[in-house]
Protein backbone atom coordinates (compact mmCIF):
# COMPACT_ATOMS: atom_id res chain seq x y z
CA UNK A 1 0.00 0.00 0.00
CA UNK A 2 1.36 3.34 -1.01
CA UNK A 3 2.84 5.57 2.15
CA UNK A 4 2.67 9.19 1.35
CA UNK A 5 4.32 11.87 3.44
CA UNK A 6 1.31 14.19 1.78
CA UNK A 7 -1.51 13.78 -0.83
CA UNK A 8 -0.81 13.74 -4.58
CA UNK A 9 -3.53 15.81 -5.27
CA UNK A 10 -6.81 17.36 -3.47
CA UNK A 11 -10.25 18.17 -4.51
CA UNK A 12 -11.55 21.70 -3.54
CA UNK A 13 -14.57 23.37 -2.72
CA UNK A 14 -14.18 26.76 -3.05
CA UNK A 15 -17.78 27.60 -2.35
CA UNK A 16 -20.88 25.60 -1.76
CA UNK A 17 -22.72 28.07 -3.83
CA UNK A 18 -24.18 26.83 -6.96
CA UNK A 19 -27.20 27.64 -9.37
CA UNK A 20 -28.72 24.52 -10.22
CA UNK A 21 -30.74 21.90 -8.26
CA UNK A 22 -29.73 18.60 -8.72
CA UNK A 23 -31.41 16.59 -6.31
CA UNK A 24 -28.35 14.43 -5.07
CA UNK A 25 -25.71 17.48 -4.28
CA UNK A 26 -23.57 17.59 -0.96
CA UNK A 27 -24.02 21.34 -1.35
CA UNK A 28 -27.37 22.92 -0.27
CA UNK A 29 -27.68 25.82 -2.93
CA UNK A 30 -27.09 27.81 0.63
CA UNK A 31 -25.99 31.22 -0.32
CA UNK A 32 -22.51 31.68 1.96
CA UNK A 33 -20.11 34.07 1.96
CA UNK A 34 -16.54 32.99 1.09
CA UNK A 35 -14.14 33.63 3.37
CA UNK A 36 -10.97 34.79 2.02
CA UNK A 37 -8.80 34.35 5.13
CA UNK A 38 -9.71 30.87 4.91
CA UNK A 39 -8.91 30.22 1.46
CA UNK A 40 -5.19 31.96 1.76
CA UNK A 41 -4.61 29.62 4.43
CA UNK A 42 -6.05 26.26 2.51
CA UNK A 43 -3.68 27.72 -0.46
CA UNK A 44 -1.05 28.36 1.98
CA UNK A 45 -1.27 24.65 3.62
CA UNK A 46 -1.72 23.06 -0.23
CA UNK A 47 1.74 24.88 -1.31
CA UNK A 48 3.67 23.90 1.84
CA UNK A 49 2.52 20.24 1.22
CA UNK A 50 3.96 20.30 -2.06
CA UNK A 51 0.54 18.96 -3.35
CA UNK A 52 1.09 18.16 -6.88
CA UNK A 53 -2.59 18.81 -8.47
CA UNK A 54 -5.76 20.63 -7.13
CA UNK A 55 -9.34 20.34 -8.82
CA UNK A 56 -11.24 23.50 -7.97
CA UNK A 57 -14.81 22.66 -7.31
CA UNK A 58 -18.07 23.28 -5.16
CA UNK A 59 -20.92 24.07 -5.61
CA UNK A 60 -20.10 25.97 -8.83
CA UNK A 61 -16.52 27.22 -8.52
CA UNK A 62 -17.31 30.20 -10.86
CA UNK A 63 -19.63 31.86 -7.93
CA UNK A 64 -16.66 32.12 -5.99
CA UNK A 65 -15.64 36.03 -6.94
CA UNK A 66 -11.79 35.42 -5.96
CA UNK A 67 -11.75 31.98 -7.87
CA UNK A 68 -9.28 33.29 -10.69
CA UNK A 69 -7.00 34.84 -7.54
CA UNK A 70 -7.21 31.46 -5.36
CA UNK A 71 -6.11 29.30 -9.50
CA UNK A 72 -3.37 32.40 -10.44
CA UNK A 73 -1.63 31.91 -6.96
CA UNK A 74 -1.86 27.74 -7.26
CA UNK A 75 -0.29 27.60 -10.82
CA UNK A 76 2.48 30.16 -10.01
CA UNK A 77 3.58 27.35 -7.69
CA UNK A 78 3.57 25.34 -10.92
CA UNK A 79 0.37 23.12 -9.11
CA UNK A 80 -1.84 21.39 -12.09
CA UNK A 81 -5.17 23.05 -11.68
CA UNK A 82 -8.15 21.41 -12.88
CA UNK A 83 -12.07 22.85 -12.67
CA UNK A 84 -14.82 21.06 -12.27
CA UNK A 85 -18.21 22.93 -13.03
CA UNK A 86 -21.58 22.47 -14.35
CA UNK A 87 -20.84 24.42 -17.42
CA UNK A 88 -23.09 27.59 -17.43
CA UNK A 89 -20.28 29.96 -16.79
CA UNK A 90 -17.15 28.93 -19.07
CA UNK A 91 -17.99 30.98 -21.81
CA UNK A 92 -18.39 34.53 -19.63
CA UNK A 93 -15.26 34.02 -18.14
CA UNK A 94 -13.70 31.80 -20.77
CA UNK A 95 -10.54 34.06 -20.84
CA UNK A 96 -10.20 34.23 -17.25
CA UNK A 97 -10.22 30.79 -17.07
CA UNK A 98 -7.38 30.73 -19.97
CA UNK A 99 -5.49 33.49 -18.56
CA UNK A 100 -5.07 31.75 -14.73
CA UNK A 101 -3.82 29.03 -15.66
CA UNK A 102 -6.25 26.39 -15.50
CA UNK A 103 -5.21 23.27 -17.31
CA UNK A 104 -7.84 20.43 -17.32
CA UNK A 105 -11.62 21.25 -17.41
CA UNK A 106 -14.35 18.82 -15.85
CA UNK A 107 -17.99 19.52 -16.75
CA UNK A 108 -21.18 17.24 -15.63
CA UNK A 109 -23.27 16.08 -18.18
CA UNK A 110 -25.38 13.04 -17.23
CA UNK A 111 -27.10 12.57 -20.66
CA UNK A 112 -29.43 13.35 -23.39
CA UNK A 113 -30.66 16.76 -23.06
CA UNK A 114 -34.28 15.38 -21.22
CA UNK A 115 -32.43 13.41 -18.65
CA UNK A 116 -29.55 16.08 -18.12
CA UNK A 117 -32.05 18.93 -17.58
CA UNK A 118 -34.73 16.67 -15.67
CA UNK A 119 -31.90 15.55 -13.09
CA UNK A 120 -29.95 19.19 -13.08
CA UNK A 121 -33.52 21.20 -12.46
CA UNK A 122 -32.23 24.29 -15.36
CA UNK A 123 -33.43 24.25 -18.47
CA UNK A 124 -30.41 25.53 -21.00
CA UNK A 125 -28.05 23.24 -19.24
CA UNK A 126 -27.84 20.91 -21.53
CA UNK A 127 -26.25 23.26 -24.13
CA UNK A 128 -24.15 25.57 -21.57
CA UNK A 129 -22.48 22.31 -20.78
CA UNK A 130 -22.04 20.68 -24.73
CA UNK A 131 -20.70 24.55 -24.83
CA UNK A 132 -18.38 24.57 -22.21
CA UNK A 133 -16.65 20.95 -23.14
CA UNK A 134 -16.70 22.45 -26.70
CA UNK A 135 -14.80 25.71 -26.30
CA UNK A 136 -12.11 23.81 -23.13
CA UNK A 137 -11.44 21.50 -26.11
CA UNK A 138 -10.64 24.90 -28.65
CA UNK A 139 -8.63 26.20 -25.40
CA UNK A 140 -6.60 23.78 -25.01
CA UNK A 141 -7.67 22.48 -22.16
CA UNK A 142 -7.67 18.72 -21.16
CA UNK A 143 -11.29 18.16 -21.13
CA UNK A 144 -13.27 15.37 -18.81
CA UNK A 145 -16.97 14.64 -19.03
CA UNK A 146 -18.48 13.69 -16.13
CA UNK A 147 -21.37 11.19 -15.87
CA UNK A 148 -23.23 10.81 -12.55
CA UNK A 149 -24.59 7.52 -12.61
CA UNK A 150 -28.36 7.10 -10.82
CA UNK A 151 -31.22 5.52 -11.52
CA UNK A 152 -32.39 8.22 -13.29
CA UNK A 153 -29.54 7.79 -16.17
CA UNK A 154 -28.58 3.77 -16.21
CA UNK A 155 -30.23 3.01 -19.47
CA UNK A 156 -28.45 6.03 -21.28
CA UNK A 157 -24.65 5.83 -20.01
CA UNK A 158 -23.13 5.01 -23.10
CA UNK A 159 -25.11 7.70 -25.26
CA UNK A 160 -22.09 9.99 -23.30
CA UNK A 161 -18.88 7.63 -24.77
CA UNK A 162 -20.53 8.11 -27.77
CA UNK A 163 -21.11 12.12 -27.05
CA UNK A 164 -17.83 12.45 -25.57
CA UNK A 165 -16.04 10.75 -28.90
CA UNK A 166 -18.46 13.30 -30.90
CA UNK A 167 -17.43 16.13 -29.03
CA UNK A 168 -13.84 14.84 -29.31
CA UNK A 169 -13.02 15.75 -25.41
CA UNK A 170 -10.10 13.76 -23.50
CA UNK A 171 -12.25 11.50 -21.15
CA UNK A 172 -15.34 10.39 -20.00
CA UNK A 173 -15.41 9.88 -16.35
CA UNK A 174 -17.97 7.74 -14.62
CA UNK A 175 -18.65 7.67 -11.05
CA UNK A 176 -21.98 6.32 -8.84
CA UNK A 177 -24.32 9.05 -6.70
CA UNK A 178 -23.06 8.69 -3.30
CA UNK A 179 -26.29 9.14 -0.84
CA UNK A 180 -24.88 11.98 0.82
CA UNK A 181 -26.13 15.69 1.23
CA UNK A 182 -29.58 15.61 -1.12
CA UNK A 183 -29.68 12.35 -2.10
CA UNK A 184 -30.09 10.68 1.46
CA UNK A 185 -33.20 12.11 1.68
CA UNK A 186 -33.68 11.82 -2.62
CA UNK A 187 -32.96 8.12 -2.64
CA UNK A 188 -34.84 7.54 -5.67
CA UNK A 189 -31.69 8.36 -7.53
CA UNK A 190 -30.11 5.57 -6.06
CA UNK A 191 -29.46 2.62 -8.95
CA UNK A 192 -30.71 -0.88 -8.87
CA UNK A 193 -27.70 -2.73 -7.48
CA UNK A 194 -28.19 -5.86 -10.36
CA UNK A 195 -28.65 -3.26 -12.96
CA UNK A 196 -25.78 -1.27 -12.16
CA UNK A 197 -23.47 -4.13 -12.13
CA UNK A 198 -24.82 -5.09 -15.36
CA UNK A 199 -24.13 -1.50 -17.34
CA UNK A 200 -20.44 -0.65 -15.15
CA UNK A 201 -19.28 -4.17 -16.93
CA UNK A 202 -20.65 -3.11 -20.40
CA UNK A 203 -19.38 0.85 -19.65
CA UNK A 204 -15.68 -1.31 -19.01
CA UNK A 205 -15.58 -2.93 -22.40
CA UNK A 206 -15.93 0.30 -24.16
CA UNK A 207 -12.07 1.66 -25.78
CA UNK A 208 -10.78 3.82 -28.19
CA UNK A 209 -7.48 5.28 -28.72
CA UNK A 210 -8.94 8.75 -28.81
CA UNK A 211 -10.88 8.97 -25.25
CA UNK A 212 -10.18 7.71 -22.14
CA UNK A 213 -12.63 6.13 -20.55
CA UNK A 214 -12.66 5.48 -16.53
CA UNK A 215 -15.33 4.18 -14.03
CA UNK A 216 -14.19 5.31 -10.57
CA UNK A 217 -15.66 2.41 -8.81
CA UNK A 218 -13.68 -0.03 -7.14
CA UNK A 219 -16.40 -2.84 -6.62
CA UNK A 220 -15.53 -3.11 -10.97
CA UNK A 221 -12.05 -4.66 -9.98
CA UNK A 222 -14.04 -7.37 -7.88
CA UNK A 223 -16.79 -7.70 -11.36
CA UNK A 224 -14.23 -8.22 -13.23
CA UNK A 225 -11.99 -10.22 -11.29
CA UNK A 226 -8.66 -8.04 -12.09
CA UNK A 227 -5.30 -9.35 -10.61
CA UNK A 228 -5.40 -7.90 -7.42
CA UNK A 229 -1.43 -6.76 -7.44
CA UNK A 230 -2.62 -4.31 -10.59
CA UNK A 231 -5.16 -2.34 -9.51
CA UNK A 232 -5.42 0.16 -6.06
CA UNK A 233 -9.46 0.42 -5.69
CA UNK A 234 -10.76 3.44 -3.23
CA UNK A 235 -7.85 5.93 -3.20
CA UNK A 236 -10.03 7.82 -0.28
CA UNK A 237 -6.31 9.21 2.10
CA UNK A 238 -4.88 7.10 0.15
CA UNK A 239 -3.15 9.39 -2.43
CA UNK A 240 -6.14 12.09 -2.10
CA UNK A 241 -8.37 14.20 0.11
CA UNK A 242 -11.07 17.01 -0.14
CA UNK A 243 -11.25 20.15 1.24
CA UNK A 244 -14.38 21.99 2.26
CA UNK A 245 -14.28 25.61 2.03
CA UNK A 246 -14.22 26.19 5.57
CA UNK A 247 -11.28 24.28 6.21
CA UNK A 248 -11.99 21.23 6.49
CA UNK A 249 -10.19 17.78 5.22
CA UNK A 250 -12.11 14.87 4.42
CA UNK A 251 -10.45 11.35 3.27
CA UNK A 252 -12.56 12.29 -0.12
CA UNK A 253 -14.89 14.99 -1.02
CA UNK A 254 -17.82 12.32 -1.09
CA UNK A 255 -16.93 11.13 2.40
CA UNK A 256 -17.82 13.66 4.79
CA UNK A 257 -15.94 12.48 7.68
CA UNK A 258 -14.05 15.18 9.14
CA UNK A 259 -9.95 14.44 9.85
CA UNK A 260 -9.30 17.82 10.36
CA UNK A 261 -9.26 21.71 9.67
CA UNK A 262 -6.60 23.33 7.91
CA UNK A 263 -7.25 26.57 10.31
CA UNK A 264 -6.15 24.70 13.31
CA UNK A 265 -3.95 21.99 11.71
CA UNK A 266 -1.41 21.54 9.00
CA UNK A 267 -2.47 19.65 5.85
CA UNK A 268 0.29 17.44 6.45
CA UNK A 269 -0.17 16.66 10.26
CA UNK A 270 -3.61 15.88 9.31
CA UNK A 271 -2.02 13.42 6.60
CA UNK A 272 0.15 11.57 8.64
CA UNK A 273 -1.47 11.31 11.85
CA UNK A 274 -5.04 11.19 11.27
CA UNK A 275 -5.92 7.44 13.02
CA UNK A 276 -9.15 7.66 10.36
CA UNK A 277 -6.92 8.16 7.48
CA UNK A 278 -3.96 5.14 8.62
CA UNK A 279 -7.45 2.79 9.20
CA UNK A 280 -8.45 3.49 5.57
CA UNK A 281 -5.07 2.92 4.67
CA UNK A 282 -4.51 -0.37 6.46
CA UNK A 283 -8.59 -0.99 5.24
CA UNK A 284 -9.71 -1.88 8.44
CA UNK A 285 -12.88 -1.72 7.61
CA UNK A 286 -15.92 -4.22 8.55
CA UNK A 287 -16.31 -7.06 5.49
CA UNK A 288 -13.52 -6.06 3.92
CA UNK A 289 -10.41 -6.97 6.14
CA UNK A 290 -9.90 -10.61 5.01
CA UNK A 291 -11.03 -10.24 1.62
CA UNK A 292 -8.49 -10.83 -0.91
CA UNK A 293 -9.70 -7.55 -2.82
CA UNK A 294 -9.11 -5.17 0.42
CA UNK A 295 -6.28 -3.31 -1.52
CA UNK A 296 -7.72 -3.38 -5.19
CA UNK A 297 -10.90 -2.95 -4.23
CA UNK A 298 -11.79 -1.57 -0.92
CA UNK A 299 -15.23 -0.90 -1.65
CA UNK A 300 -16.49 2.97 -1.91
CA UNK A 301 -16.31 4.40 1.91
CA UNK A 302 -18.34 7.20 0.48
CA UNK A 303 -21.21 5.27 -0.35
CA UNK A 304 -22.01 2.76 2.72
CA UNK A 305 -19.90 4.91 5.22
CA UNK A 306 -16.63 5.09 6.06
CA UNK A 307 -15.88 1.38 7.67
CA UNK A 308 -18.61 -0.19 6.68
CA UNK A 309 -19.17 -3.00 4.16
CA UNK A 310 -20.21 -1.53 0.58
CA UNK A 311 -23.27 -2.42 0.44
CA UNK A 312 -22.90 -2.32 -3.64
CA UNK A 313 -20.29 -5.52 -3.08
CA UNK A 314 -20.81 -8.28 -5.84
CA UNK A 315 -19.29 -11.30 -3.14
CA UNK A 316 -22.12 -13.01 -2.02
CA UNK A 317 -19.98 -14.41 1.36
CA UNK A 318 -19.39 -11.42 3.77
CA UNK A 319 -15.79 -11.40 4.66
CA UNK A 320 -14.73 -10.71 8.56
CA UNK A 321 -11.98 -8.43 9.61
CA UNK A 322 -8.80 -10.37 10.46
Amino acid sequence: MLNLKAPVSVVWEVTNNCNFLCPHCRAYCIHEKDNEEVENRIISEIIKANVLAVNISGGEPLLNNRVFDIIKKLTSNNIYVGISTNGWFYEKFRNDIIESGVKFVQVSLDGPKEVHEKFRGVKESYDRAIRALTLAKEDGMFTQMNVTITAENLDTLEWNFHEAKKLKVDKVFYRRVVPYGKAKENDYVLPDKEKYYTEIKKLAKLSTDDLVVAIDDPILNVLLNRDVNNYLGCGAGINNVGISSNGDVYPCIFLREKVGNLIETDLTAIWNNSPILNKLRNREIQGCGSCKYKFSCGGCRAFSGMFSKDSLCPLKQHCTND
